[in-house]
């Protein structure tokens, strides 16, 4: 029996065939090259502030760039300094132009741009975190602590991932020929990158005083056992999942992976020389296991709608290559009614929800159950003003939540062009970024009392 196509499958397809194509690679956005330009001069004023301070020229511009951010993180490895209403304002402003900036040079350059590349970035999701609460324990030497307090650590964070998909940008276009070749050259490559980030941080960490300190009480053969585990992840992962990213994803994920093990054997090393008493399970389970729950029951909910999306050749909230938005919005055909029917339920299915959504929610559990449990205090001033309205950081949680169900419903409501899906994954990747990391780090030294 051979299978007819629906109404709808058949709409689809002339909706595309007479839509002006456009190339995707074509250039960028007006305001991708405003984003890029703004971001390029900031960097030049940086840049000079920087070296002015360098070679003790006194002037305004270096006055600021160290008073409002580098002294903000330098001065965190000590006395944790942390942020001020400037520096909040200029990272929020700041990444919003990365993110617009990113976006257009990722699709001129033809990155994949689908929710595949917002799961290869996962891991470092969690990289961050983990070298977050390294710095907290103070087991890297003085000289690399400065390097993972944040913002900066994302800094670092982004500098990894661009080296990966660099590697694997060339990996994809050069002469490799084969399918094979490119396989073990990923692998390769992915394996050395991550012996880079042992030998560095296990480096620091076997140098610093702290480590010297605890001498005994920090296990380093099961830091190496673990370091070991990490460097071969790219090997171990060959057939897996992993199998169905281009080579460029691929090498960012099983980087990320590897690097984030790498890192957790540092901590592991730590840990086993704890006290029973000075750690606690509890937090991790609550604010892993409520987040999990709630996005197990969005994509629950949103699956069927998902699938039926994509059997109809369309995923939830970008349109088809071709199809502009002007074009898609005033088309009035049965196409048209079904994929606004299926949007809203099925784009709550998507990794690109999931993920900012779970964050969001494990941030405001982690924040309650720190402050308010266990005595921190909360070192963003947005957040503390939150904080301050009821003299409780429920509120603040009642507020992650809010913000979880605003990504639910922007999401649902919004309509991405095909040229427009880096966009989509970028601005899901932030709104993960923001909520995720703070999480796991604040629930990693909840349960390990630091």
């Amino acid at each position: 029996m051979t299978r007819k196509n629906s109404p709808c499958a058949d709409d689809l397809k002339e909706m595309v065939r007479f839509a002006i194509l456009v190339n995707p690679l074509e250039t960028l956005y007006d305001y991708e090259r405003w984003a890029i330009r703004i971001l390029l001069v900031v960097m030049i004023l940086f840049g000079i502030g920087m070296a002015g301070h360098f070679f003790d020229i006194e002037n305004p511009l270096s006055e600021a760039v160290y008073t409002y951010f580098l002294d903000s993180i330098l001065n965190e490895s000590s006395g944790d300094s942390g942020y001020n209403y400037v520096n909040t304002a200029s990272y929020g402003i700041g990444l919003a132009l990365f993110v617009v900036s990113l976006s257009g040079l990722l699709r001129v350059v033809g990155i994949d741009g689908s929710d595949a590349m917002l799961i290869a970035l996962l891991p470092w999701v969690l990289w961050a975190p983990l070298g977050e609460v390294i710095e907290d324990a103070g087991l890297f030497s003085s000289s690399f602590a400065p390097w993972f307090v944040s913002p900066g650590v994302h800094f670092q964070t982004a500098a990894w991932v661009i080296l990966a998909g660099l590697i694997g940008y060339y990996v994809s276009n050069g002469k490799t020929e084969t399918e094979t070749e490119k396989n073990a050259a990923t692998r390769h490559f992915s394996a050395f990158l991550i012996a880079a980030q042992a030998s560095i941080y296990g480096m620091s960490v076997l140098s610093s005083d702290n480590v010297e300190i605890l001498s005994d009480a920090y296990d380093r053969e099961v830091m190496l056992i673990i370091a070991i585990f990490g460097v071969t992840a790219p090997y171990w992962l060959a057939g897996s999942y992993v199998e169905r990213f281009d080579h460029i994803h691929r090498i960012v994920y099983s980087t990320g992976v590897g690097g984030s093990i790498v890192l957790f054997g540092m901590l592991a090393g730590f840990a086993i020389g704890r006290e029973t008493s000075e750690m606690t399970a509890w937090p991790i389970v609550i604010v892993f296991l409520v987040p999990i729950l709630v996005c197990y029951a969005l994509y629950s909910f949103g699956k069927d709608d998902a699938e039926e999306s994509i059997n109809l050749g369309y995923t939830p909230g970008v349109l088809p290559a071709g199809v502009t938005e002007s074009d898609y919005l005033a088309s009035k055909t049965p196409l048209r009614e079904k994929i606004d029917e299926l949007r809203k339920k099925a784009v709550l299915a998507s990794p690109a929800v999931l993920l900012p959504v779970g964050g969001q929610i494990g941030d405001g559990i982690a924040t309650w159950i720190g402050i308010d449990y266990f005595g921190y205090t909360e070192k963003h001033v947005i957040s503390s003003m939150v904080t301050d309205v009821l003299d409780t950081s429920l509120t603040f949680t009642v507020l992650k939540v809010g913000i979880a169900g605003v990504i639910c419903w922007f999401y649902s409501q919004a309509v991405f062009e095909y040229r427009q899906q880096h966009l989509r994954v970028l601005i899901a990747l932030c709104l993960m970024v923001v909520g995720m990391a703070p999480a796991l780090r604040n629930v990693f030294r909840l349960t390990l009392g630091v």
